[in-house]
């Protein structure tokens, strides 16, 4: 199901694009995970090999595929109304995910029933930041690929600072703090692969987009936990919640 959504479900969507009659830009979203992650200790670059040795970061790798191959096919002749970028983020957090097993909703599912956070791998790194960070630098793509298409379509990495990875026992001890209390259960019975560390260089982005990230991965955590907290706890609108923290993540942005 994952390999059909991403692989697939990209091919149908890039397969609709080639019908459209008037000039667009496609952002397309794919993940750091589509790297070939050989555990190296500074940051992947676009040029970098993809890869994947789990079906999840494989099905992205699939994608970028699919996505190269129709702009060599279709969308790289001179009459295309079709510009096409690529980019990839690093793990995204902030307020409204729901997911099944992903870090951040089973620590609030935890935390909201008064239950200890269980982790299976507390001490692997992630480059964590908050969701608003890249949406923010897809936009600003998509806006000069409008303008100037030869110019910025490709792929584009949207990451945090170089170093800036931090253990998921850090995050969670950020969200216990920010939720008042809580308590970490460590149960390491994972048989699946996954990776340890995997970091990406946004020096392209920040030289030719002038993008940068804003918020710290503590301030990130906190304004994650923060909207979980005022939705569950405080009963506001999460709709209101998020457009809250929009308007100020955008005024910390262009200072």
């Amino acid at each position: 199901e994952t390999i059909s959504t991403n692989a697939l479900g990209t091919a149908n969507i890039l397969d609709a694009l080639r019908t459209l009659e008037k000039k667009v830009v496609a952002v397309m979203i794919t993940s750091d995970k589509a790297y070939d992650n050989v555990e190296w200790v500074w940051g992947y670059r676009e040029s970098d090999r993809l890869g994947g040795k789990d079906p999840y970061s494989a099905s992205k790798g699939m994608a970028e595929l699919v996505i190269r191959s129709y702009v060599e096919s279709y969308f790289n002749a001179p009459n295309s109304n079709v510009r096409i970028g690529i980019t990839r983020a690093g793990n995204v957090i902030g307020g409204g995910d729901w997911s099944d097993n992903r870090l951040i909703p089973d620590c609030i599912k935890s935390l909201s029933k008064n239950k200890k956070i269980i982790l299976r791998n507390p001490n692997f790194s992630r480059p964590w930041q908050l969701v608003l960070e890249p949406l923010n630098g897809y936009l600003v793509l998509a806006e000069k690929q409008f303008k100037n298409p030869s110019k910025y379509s490709g792929a584009w990495n949207f990451g945090t600072e170089t170093k800036s990875s931090v253990s998921v026992r850090t995050i969670v001890e950020y969200m216990i703090k920010f939720w008042g209390k809580g308590k970490i259960k460590i149960f390491n019975k994972n048989k699946f692969h996954e990776q340890q560390n995997l970091q990406i260089d946004s020096s392209k982005a920040k030289k030719l987009l002038n993008w940068k990230t804003s918020y710290s991965t503590k301030k990130a955590v906190e304004v994650t936990t923060e909207w979980y907290s005022k939705v569950l706890k405080n009963k506001i609108n999460p709709r209101d919640i998020t457009n809250q923290q929009i308007k100020e993540y955008m005024k910390n942005s262009f200072k």
